[in-house]
């Protein structure tokens, strides 16, 4: 819907409602309603003017600012090889009593899907942004992506992506939403004055985005907003970058000694991706075929936090992944979901190489580790398998309304682990429950531990 389809309706609630004030006849009223509108529009392009703008042929200027500092004295280490042995189960709410918020919003949830925005919500789906209250109840679309997507009678999704806009984060220093954004004709870093796309009426959609850095930007970049910049892990190697506001290079990071590794061709085995995340308000990361947990203390200073202890469990080189057949992967250890808590740290591992083919053969073994931050304790769950009888990552039992069901946590918020799901994943689940079975198939639903 456009703005003069937005106007028009507005115009005609305003007449039929009886809302104008008294003695306004429909041309003043219109034009009340055009005067308002171009105020607004003037408003807006003037925020508009203090963001960045960059021309098409823009380049970051070359160089990198600083040299870095890795620290890894003082690391802790966590006994990976042990826990893999010592098996046990958890009771049903273990980890916290869930509760389910439905949100209200129809659409397919991506990772990192709650952020924090000043005092409110902002949920990322492959749809775009959209607006929560303090209660996670929709409040209206913030971003529209331009994207088709079908849900198959058989569980998967079919997705076709024109235009679309990455895992957003909040520069609270700027008061900016900062992502990547790709269309068919570009890619790279925006930039979005948090006050006027909250203030919108309508979704903003990628012809609104005005501050458009040209980056170095593959489907499925991982990307975290730091204050006055990103950082983003080059894809296929060892190395991380930290840039500032113009993308220029404030540090390189060589994180370890894997070495680079160009795909061959355009189909890539995905292999050890790196785990990237957020605590206390700081970026963490994990890259791949690594076993260091480290912290970005600033934008040239990574400290390990964590070890990850595989003894003598082999863990593979990422060329080693991409080139070798399965039956080679057979003894080696692939890091695959990570979740880090206050209380926990989180763990999906895999012995051999994770694929539906590998999993139809039963040539992988699936392991679910849960380290206690507090108590020291790290034990393994028992294995699990799916209705066809084929390995699955253990979850974690939940008991709602009497009626059992697994999740794994997708993140925390103020100490609190949440799930998230979609309507239709909680009916089959808990499909006794009549609360669960009310319902939207398509509706997201939190799901709060406390």
């Amino acid at each position: 819907m456009n703005r003069n389809c937005i106007l028009a309706l507005s115009l005609l609630l305003l007449v039929s409602c009886g809302n104008r004030r008294p003695g306004m006849s429909r041309e003043e009223a219109a034009a009340e309603l055009k005067e308002q509108a171009a105020q607004d529009e003037a408003v807006r392009r003037e925020r508009a003017a203090s963001v960045d703008t960059f021309a098409a042929d823009y380049r970051p200027p070359a160089g990198i600012k600083y040299q870095p500092k890795i620290v890894t004295a003082g690391v802790k280490a966590i006994d990976v090889a042990a826990a893999l042995k010592n098996v046990r189960e958890l009771k049903p709410n273990e980890l916290g009593t869930p509760v389910l918020h439905a949100t209200g919003v129809e659409a397919l949830p991506q990772s990192g899907a709650l952020l924090h925005v000043e005092g409110e919500w902002v949920m990322q789906a492959a749809e775009g942004l959209f607006l929560l209250d303090e209660g996670f109840r929709l409040v209206k679309q913030l971003f529209r992506n331009d994207v088709d997507i079908q849900m198959l009678d058989n569980g998967l999704i079919s997705m076709k992506i024109n235009r679309t806009l990455g895992v957003a984060g909040y520069d609270s220093s700027f008061g900016q939403l900062r992502a990547p954004y790709m269309d068919r004709s570009r890619k790279g870093i925006v930039n979005m004055p948090w006050d006027d796309l909250r203030a919108s009426s309508e979704p903003w959609t990628g012809d609104d985005l005005v501050s458009f850095l040209p980056a170095e930007i593959v489907s499925g970049s991982l990307f975290v907003v730091t204050n006055g910049g990103y950082l983003m892990p080059k894809a296929h190697s060892a190395w991380m970058y930290t840039f500032g506001m113009r993308g220029d290079t404030l540090c390189r990071f060589v994180m370890n000694d894997e070495p680079d590794y160009v795909p061959r061709g355009t189909s890539v085995r995905n292999g050890e991706s790196c785990n990237i995340y957020k605590y206390d308000g700081k970026p963490r990361i994990r890259m791949g075929y690594d076993n260091l947990i480290y912290e970005l203390e600033n934008d040239s200073t990574l400290r390990a936090v964590w070890k990850l202890d595989f003894g003598g469990l082999k863990r593979p080189a990422r060329k080693e992944v991409m080139e070798n057949s399965f039956d080679e992967l057979a003894d080696s250890w692939l890091i695959d979901r990570m979740l880090e808590s206050k209380q926990y740290l989180f763990m999906y591992l895999s012995q051999g190489y994770d694929c539906p083919n590998t999993r139809k053969s039963g040539q992988v073994k699936l392991y679910t580790i849960l380290y206690n931050k507090q108590t020291g304790e790290c034990f393994s769950l028992p294995s699990a398998k799916d209705e066809e009888g084929r390995p699955r990552y253990p979850d974690f039992p939940f008991e709602y309304e009497g009626k059992i069901f697994p999740g794994f946590p997708a993140g925390e918020i103020d100490g609190r682990l949440y799930m998230i799901y979609i309507g239709q994943q909680l009916k089959k689940q808990l499909s006794e429950v009549p609360s669960v079975q009310a319902l939207k198939d398509k509706e997201v639903v939190l799901v709060m531990m406390k």
